[in-house]
């Protein structure tokens, strides 16, 4: 049998006995942004992550197969060292697909799954539960470790500019039972990239000199919940169900100040007025033109950057396409740029108007887009 180190899930810290206060001007956009449908996927991928620890520890993903620096080890050997037991702060680690057991160190600039942020001193831990003969914890309580210590761990590391909303969580690497056993007690807090089914995504690049917002590139379909119609965070086969489409990332830097401008957080109505005057145009580039984007009968809309992420330096908003229903989503089937069906037909759209003339029922706008009520009268004709 060999060895593997193995990424915890994460999962938000919370304290619902903690006295209550006024919201702050960062709370309540944090709270306008929660209402929103993408800034619902964002908070999604946070709080949904430690379910899928314990669906990856019942499907085998955090077993002892795989080997540790390619060393098999055996019951009278010493523990092997690797990149991941002599990494530091900084380092980058990357492995193959679902197998973290196998971890190497990489350039940052390179593809990798884990950024290092730094150790966790044993000091705060029970002595008996990582003693010499303490039984290995198991993936369910180095999960609840890493909520209360990686954040703090990796806030620190980021010098305070973690963007909570955004794609990057803090997670924990910790020792397999088999390495346990051999007396492995080293436990990595760090930054990574939630991925499907509870795996980790790559990225290139340090995060402090990333945006951390989510960015999806246009035509990338995201996943709908069936039970609740509500979008999920990961991206899907745009032949599958799905809540919404992309079609173009907007970066509020180039309008609102970069990064490094330190110019004041735009507020959501400033935000929404300005991408009233963007994704519209975008979207009906992506789509082919005004009438394919009427033939799909959806919506344009877009995402927005709460106060809270700004300060942490996320700059980059979405565009794309969808329709409300029941409270949630409309459930897509199909790239809307061909064939598309909606709750599983085929979309009708609404007759074309009278020339000058607006729609009696206008297709609902996206939020913050009120639409125009005037009536131009037709042209007079002749006689």
């Amino acid at each position: 049998m060999t060895d593997d180190y193995s990424p915890s899930a994460h999962e938000p810290d919370s304290d619902d006995d903690a006295p209550r206060t006024p919201p702050s001007n960062a709370q309540r956009a944090h709270a306008h942004a929660l209402q929103h449908p993408v800034r619902v996927v964002l908070t999604g991928v946070v709080i949904g992550a430690i379910v899928m620890a314990g669906v990856a520890f019942s499907l085998g993903w955090f077993d002892d197969a795989g080997s540790v620096g390619g060393t098999n080890i055996g019951e009278s050997e010493r523990l092997a060292q690797n990149a991941f037991t002599q990494s530091k702060p900084g380092d980058c680690l990357d492995w193959p697909d679902n197998n973290p057991g196998s971890p190497s160190k990489v350039e940052c600039t390179a593809k990798h799954r884990f950024e290092v942020a730094g150790p966790i001193n044993g000091a705060v831990l029970p002595g008996a539960e990582f003693g010499p003969t303490a039984p290995w914890p198991g993936p369910e309580r180095f999960a609840t470790i890493r909520a209360e210590q990686c954040p703090v761990i990796v806030t620190g590391y980021l010098n305070g500019k973690l963007d909570p909303q955004g794609r990057f969580a803090a997670g924990l690497m910790f020792p397999s039972k088999v390495q346990w056993e051999k007396g492995a007690r080293e436990l990595r807090c760090g930054l990574e990239q939630p991925g499907k089914n509870g795996t980790q995504a790559q990225f290139t690049g340090r995060v402090t000199d990333l945006d951390q917002s989510f960015d999806w590139p246009p035509g990338t379909c995201i996943g709908i919940d069936a039970a609740t119609r509500k979008p999920t965070s990961t991206p899907v086969n745009c032949t599958e169900q799905h809540s919404f489409q992309t079609t173009g990332v907007i970066d509020l830097g180039a309008r609102f100040g970069t990064r490094l401008a330190g110019k004041p957080w735009p507020g959501v109505d400033e935000q929404n007025k300005f991408m009233t005057s963007v994704c519209p145009g975008q979207t009906n580039r992506f789509l082919g033109g005004k009438d394919k984007f009427d033939k799909t009968t959806l919506n344009v809309q877009w995402s927005t950057v709460s106060e809270i992420s700004w300060l942490a330096g996320s700059r980059r908003v979405i565009c794309y396409v969808g329709l409300p229903d029941r409270g949630g989503f409309a459930t897509l089937v199909g790239d809307a740029r061909s064939t598309l069906l909606v709750n599983g037909k085929l979309p009708v759209p609404p007759p074309a108007a009278p020339p000058g003339r607006a729609l009696p029922t206008p297709v609902p706008q996206a939020p913050g887009v009120a639409p125009n009520p005037a009536e131009v009268p037709a042209p007079g004709g002749g006689g």
